[in-house]
């Protein structure tokens, strides 16, 4: 992996201090860079039972979160227990209060305290206190109640143990009283809330959802040393495998434009993080995890956009040149690679490479074959592509696909506002001949005059029947005349038989059969493909319907978070409900605040 010296420099100085770095668990709080682990677990006596990481599972509410670890709040469940996390931190201290909302029997408390991450660390067990020593600090943690001793106990590091009841604090390198530690907290709080971007009113828990959905996903990569955040920490703990991390391609770039309404450094780090896991070739993948990369295949091609909305916002040179140079070699890869009949337009693809990488994780589900390429989409399921069919030598669909081409139109032009800035003149040549090229294909291809909107081309010249809302990807490039752009509104946009109403967009229309499947991309509502169509209306001028879009999303969005605290993955678009029973939708995946950032946007809040 290449990492650039000023990533580097950004990366170490993000890296320091108490926060939530550890992707295992939500109780753990590590202080970098010495490598020294506070982590709350709950074991129970009597049945055996302990629960040393906290994952999404035991989560009832995320509360809030600052971005540089001095103020976190939380509250878990586990077996019956229930209970409240709140700390604060300041240089090297850090304080806890746990409090108990719910007695179980039996339950305790256990601060686990230990080296993590190779952290080279002296431990000294005193009974009234644990004392923790590196190259550089003493760390003194204490709890301010008398400690348990000779009960059961699972824990395997050194630890400070209590019954699970009333209220408890700890401390690292802290002399304060409960009193004090009450103060701390409360101000702790203050500070962060009254230095980060918020808001009243209906647009109040869009913005909070939105910070604390980005913050607490974020954590510490140790094998690159890098701060990242990932779309949901569930993830990186899935059965897949991923190892300690997984970034996916368009949420990643997504995170760190909405990054950049709370802090440059974190949007400027996560944009690089995803720049970083390019392969040789140049090409962004799907994901780029701590066991691998998806080699086979790409992701959407949205970098370059979400680059050139964070240069308008920072305009800062030195970053539209630390990241163009990879933005572009993915640009020619596309072209390059993607374009697989020679027919001028472009498909998607899974191509097996033969010096495939043999810790690649899911090397062996679906590369070369159609699940693949479906998974190049970003649309994994798409009713799409339930008729398309597979091209097994060249490993691609046989479809030219409406959104891909339109994004790809669309990345070239943000390419060459972006060469046009830092100078570069040639390469803005190139990238105004491929779009203009690619242009004329799709408007001579993909148009249908008798539908009134670019559809997708089986390679046999048949126009596929199937509508989603990555059709109106269309708007977010110069292609379509203002005739064109009018019938997709009026007949296809606006039509509550297809895509308008009062839960929106679902990315397929609803006239189709299978938009009552409402499972996955077969029928719900996605808050990136809703994205991308309200970035396309403001390009071409039609800002009221792009408001009317970024309304309809904020009302479904804090709806739903007011009540469950959820930032879902995927949205119902008959109910507006997400992470159903039985759904594959996260309850705390970080895109689908892209519905609040529309709002934001909309609304000015965070200019300054």
């Amino acid at each position: 992996m290449k990492i650039s010296r000023r990533a580097r420099e950004l990366f170490d100085r993000l890296a320091r201090g108490w926060n939530t770095w550890d992707v295992r668990s939500v109780t753990s709080h590590v202080f970098l860079p010495d490598g020294l682990e506070i982590n709350l677990s709950v074991f129970i006596p009597d049945s055996s039972g302990y629960k040393r990481d906290f994952t999404w599972d035991e989560v009832k509410r995320f509360g809030e979160h600052a971005k540089d670890g001095s103020y976190s709040e939380i509250e878990l469940s586990f077996s019956g227990l229930e209970f409240r996390v709140e700390t604060a931190a300041d240089g090297d201290e850090l304080v806890m209060k746990v409090e108990t909302l719910k007695v179980w029997p039996g339950a305790h408390y256990a601060l686990e305290i230990s080296p993590v991450w190779g952290g080279k660390l002296s431990i000294e067990d005193r009974h009234s206190e644990i004392i923790v020593r590196s190259d550089s600090r003493t760390f003194t943690c204490r709890s301010l109640q008398k400690r348990l001793s000779g009960i059961w106990n699972p824990c395997r590091t050194s630890n400070l143990t209590h019954e699970a009841k009333d209220i408890l604090y700890f401390t690292v390198n802290s002399s304060k009283s409960e009193e004090e530690i009450d103060r701390f907290l409360d101000c702790s709080r203050e500070k962060w809330l009254s230095s980060t971007v918020t808001s009243d009113g209906e647009m109040e828990k869009a913005v909070e959802a939105m910070r604390r959905s980005l913050i607490w996903n974020t954590i510490y990569e140790p094998h690159n040393k890098r701060v990242i955040t990932p779309v949901t920490r569930k993830w990186c703990l899935s059965a897949e495998h991923f190892g300690d991390y997984v970034l996916f391609g368009w949420d990643t770039f997504f995170a760190a434009l909405m990054y950049g309404l709370i802090d440059k450094n974190l949007a400027y780090a996560n944009f690089f993080s995803m720049l970083q896991e390019a392969s040789p070739e140049g090409m962004i993948p799907n994901f780029g995890a701590g066991n691998g990369m998806s080699g086979d295949r790409s992701e959407p091609q949205v970098g370059s956009m979400c680059a050139y909305k964070l240069y308008e916002k920072f305009h800062e040179n030195w970053f539209l040149e630390e990241v163009f140079g990879p933005l572009l070699d993915w640009n020619r890869w596309r072209f390059r690679e993607r374009d697989r009949n020679g027919d001028g337009l472009l498909e998607l693809a899974s191509v097996p490479s033969e010096d495939s990488n043999p810790n690649d994780c899911w090397k062996n589900r679906s590369v070369g074959e159609k699940q693949g390429a479906m998974w190049e989409s970003g649309l994994d399921n798409s009713p799409m592509w339930d008729d398309a069919e597979f091209d097994t030598q060249s490993h691609c669909m046989k479809l030219s696909y409406v959104g891909l081409n339109a994004l790809l139109v669309a990345d070239c032009e943000f390419l060459e506002e972006i060469a046009s800035i830092l100078g570069r003149e040639s390469e803005r040549k190139e990238l105004r001949a491929r779009r203009k090229a690619l242009t004329k294909r799709i408007n001579e291809e993909l148009w249908s005059e008798e539908r009134g909107i670019y559809l997708n081309k089986h390679w046999d010249g048949r126009f596929s029947d199937s509508l989603s809302a990555t059709h109106f990807y269309i708007f977010l490039g110069s292609i379509a005349s203002q005739t064109q752009i009018k019938r997709m509104i009026e007949e296809h946009l606006l039509n509550e038989r297809e895509f308008w109403g009062e839960y929106i967009l679902p990315t397929i229309s609803r006239d189709d059969p299978a938009f009552h499947d409402q499972y996955y991309w077969r029928g719900r509502i996605w808050a990136p493909t809703n994205f991308l169509v309200y970035e396309g209306l403001k390009r071409i001028g039609r800002s009221d319907h792009a408001e009317e879009l970024a309304l309809k999303g904020l009302r479904m969005f804090v709806k739903l978070y007011d009540e469950k605290g959820y930032v879902g993955e995927n949205y119902n678009a008959l109910t507006g409900e997400a992470s159903e029973s039985g759904q594959p939708s996260d309850k705390f995946y970080h895109w689908g605040a892209l519905l609040a950032y529309m709002a934001i946007e909309t609304m000015g809040i965070g200019k300054k």
